[in-house]
């Protein structure tokens, strides 16, 4: 087996000395507020180097996508920006480069090694209780791979972000990828469930074959029909929602002083965040397919 540090956060693991095809990337804590990424990588890791796990075939991509952000406790680093929404690379022409911070030349960093990989898994953890669900960028096979690594939904569109997160950049590449949010952050459990499905995922892939089958639940297949931004520090929703709550035509999602915000049809609330700045998105809306 042979193991090496790509960059700052980056192994490769793989059986062959010439690091063959497919590769399988796993990446964790993009926001450092977000550490079952980056304890599941770690576990999986340790697992290869002490000769508990075995890859199987091609190399496996283990990334820590934000370290110094996760080392600080912070979604992104301090006066930084949100690595999660710089995969459009406008900054490149937008900012002068004497005022990048680090999440900027870390997306330039990881753009190197995600642009070799052939299928990506992105895992993440929510400010509020939900089940597991997955986002699907729509290449040909994640959704497939995405219903048997142990979800319970999968969001297969998502409009307004998918030019600016790292599964939207790797759409453009045509390469299969699938963000995860494994449940809450506060969760006693996330870290065990980040792992659980890094190594369905893992398995799916073939990357791994440690005798155990990856079984998929039932997963019910949503899109996203509506992002609703925060308009005022005033706004509060009208109950404390929980992911993938179901809500009823007239429902009372929020309100201030000057807006009310009802639902309209059937919906699901996804990742309700009432904490989030002025103008940052505050809960989505998302129907069956």
């Amino acid at each position: 087996m042979y193991i090496e540090e790509l960059k700052p956060g980056v192994l490769r693991v793989s059986a062959s000395a010439d690091w063959p095809k497919p590769y399988v990337g796993v990446c964790g804590s993009i926001h450092g507020d977000e550490p079952c990424g980056a304890d599941a990588i770690r576990r999986i890791a340790d697992a290869f180097e002490n000769g508990e796990l075995q890859p199987a075939k091609g190399t496996i991509v283990l990334i820590h996508a934000n370290p110094e952000a996760t080392s600080q406790g912070r979604r992104n680093t301090a006066e930084g920006d949100d690595l999660n929404r710089l995969w459009d690379f406008e900054f490149t022409e937008t900012l002068r480069q004497e005022v990048w911070g680090y999440e900027h030349h870390r997306a330039l960093e990881l753009k190197e090694v995600l642009g070799e990989l052939d299928v990506f898994l992105d895992l993440h953890s929510a400010g509020t209780a939900t089940p597991p669900f997955g986002i699907s960028n729509g290449e040909a096979p994640i959704d497939d791979i995405a219903k048997r690594v142990n979800i319970s939904f999968l969001v297969q569109s998502w409009y307004g972000l998918a030019d600016k997160v790292i599964i939207g950049f790797l759409k453009l590449a045509g390469v299969p990828a699938l963000s995860v949010e494994c449940g809450a952050h506060g969760d006693p459990g996330i870290s065990d469930a980040a792992h659980r499905i890094a190594m369905n995922f893992l398995r799916v892939t073939g990357a791994i074959d440690d005798g155990t089958e990856a079984n998929g639940t039932e997963v019910r297949t949503v899109h996203v029909i509506e992002t609703i931004t925060k308009p005022s520090e005033e706004f509060g929703f009208g109950s404390p929602w929980t992911g993938f709550q179901q809500l009823e035509p007239g429902t009372l999602v929020g309100r201030d002083r000057v807006t009310e915000i009802r639902v309209s049809r059937p919906c699901y609330a996804v990742l309700p965040n009432e904490g989030v700045e002025v103008g940052d998105d505050v809960i989505y809306l998302a129907v069956d397919t």
